[in-house]
């Protein structure tokens, strides 16, 4: 009877938390507009005012995520820069249009941009003549596709006068089986710190546009390319020793009390890490290989083989131990896996973690306790807790 308590009790946390993670997810997506309004425009250059939003169609109604960065260029000058490609040819600045000295030589060494494919993205353009929807002129990104990166989408105005940009931070999540997008004003901040660094800093400012939605803060970096003298950007790497040496030592702790629970939530940490790690591995050694080709049998590996595994192992250990095995170990996996991509998860993707490791619990209880109506429930709440993001609920 108490067994059975105890296992109702998770069920209900499972059930909470898979619930508030579909009621958090509502801060992943931007809720779509009915027009666009004539002060969502915004004059950078030219005769053509551009939207502070990109669209999933050539409609406000879709619209998605915030501009952040403009470039005073063309899209290809832009993207000459970005890629820092050898041969790119830069125009000397009009003397009589700035203070700039016309024998600064401007080429860009930045980040290592690559090419990028990611879905049509959309932007609205408004000129004399009228407005029109345009796609990206091109993309980049600097990262992996199957790990975390920046990505950016680039559109030129129609008379060449900017381009604007729309750069965000994205990471695959494995449960979601696409992209996650945190944030896009860290991205901003640190394309413009490139550019800082070159020692080009006069040619860098932000501008308060008063943008409200599509996760922006309000704020625009605007790059001026003519004033940049010849540099080599620096990135920055991301840290993860001090995270790594906190879940270390909790992981010996317990190791020392309940040797088997222990060694299973290591195994299933490594098992979840290891997907990440060969994910990116084979996306780097064959890139023209399509990611999604890649990640599909990997998601085997997590959807079937993290429970698989609870089965195979679980009935050498205490139930009570078992549990906190799962939650611990692999609750540390997800946490190293999130630091190695120096992202910021959102609050929906964190409930709905937990409300998964609380179903491998329950898988773990079932096997170890020989439950096998609690393992059929916990396996159910796995089930559930995977299909639920597949389906665009979470």
């Amino acid at each position: 009877m108490q067994r059975t308590r105890v296992v109702a009790a998770l069920l209900v946390v499972v059930a909470a938390g898979l619930a508030l993670s579909g009621f958090f997810s509502d801060g992943l997506e931007e809720r779509p507009v009915v027009e666009v309004d004539d002060d969502a425009l915004m004059a950078i250059d030219g005769d053509y005012r551009v939207w502070q939003y990109t669209s999933r169609s050539e409609s406000p109604e879709g619209r998605t995520l915030a501009i952040n960065v403009v470039f005073h260029g063309d899209g290809e000058t832009v993207r000459e820069t970005l890629e820092a490609r050898p041969d790119a040819e830069w125009e000397e600045t009009d003397e009589e249009a700035s203070d700039a000295d016309p024998e600064l030589v401007s080429e860009i060494a930045t980040r290592d941009w690559e090419d990028a494919h990611g879905s049509t993205r959309y932007t609205y353009f408004e000129g004399p003549d009228g407005g029109e929807w345009v796609t990206e002129s091109f993309e980049l990104h600097d990262g992996e596709y199957l790990g975390s990166r920046d990505h950016i989408r680039a559109y030129e105005s129609p008379d060449g006068a900017y381009t604007a940009v729309q750069i965000h931070e994205e990471y695959y999540d494995w449960f979601r089986l696409r992209h996650t997008v945190p944030d896009i004003n860290d991205p901003a901040v640190r394309l413009e710190d490139d550019f800082i660094e070159s020692n080009g800093g006069e040619s860098v400012s932000r501008e308060y546009r008063g943008i409200e939605e599509g996760l922006s803060d309000g704020w625009i970096t605007v790059i001026e390319l003519a004033l940049l003298v010849s540099v080599t950007g620096a990135l920055l790497g991301r840290q993860t020793k001090t995270a790594a040496r906190e879940f270390a030592r909790r992981a010996r702790g317990e190791a020392a009390r309940h040797a088997d629970a222990a060694l299973l939530g290591a195994a299933l940490a490594a098992v979840f890490i290891g997907v990440r790690v060969a994910g990116i591995a084979i996306e780097v050694a064959y890139p023209s290989l399509p990611p999604k080709t890649i990640a599909a049998p990997l998601y085997l590996v997590i959807a079937v083989g993290l429970p698989a595994l609870i089965v195979s192992q679980a009935d050498r250990s205490d139930p009570a131990a078992a549990f906190l095995g799962v939650g611990v170990g692999l609750g540390a996996g997800f946490v190293l896996d999130f630091a190695a991509l120096g992202v910021a998860v959102p609050p929906g993707l964190i409930v709905h973690r937990v409300a998964l490791l609380a179903a491998l619990g329950i898988v773990a209880v079932g096997r170890a306790a020989d439950d096998r109506p609690a393992l059929a429930v916990g396996l159910l709440a796995w089930v559930i807790g995977l299909a639920l993001p597949l389906a665009g609920v979470i």
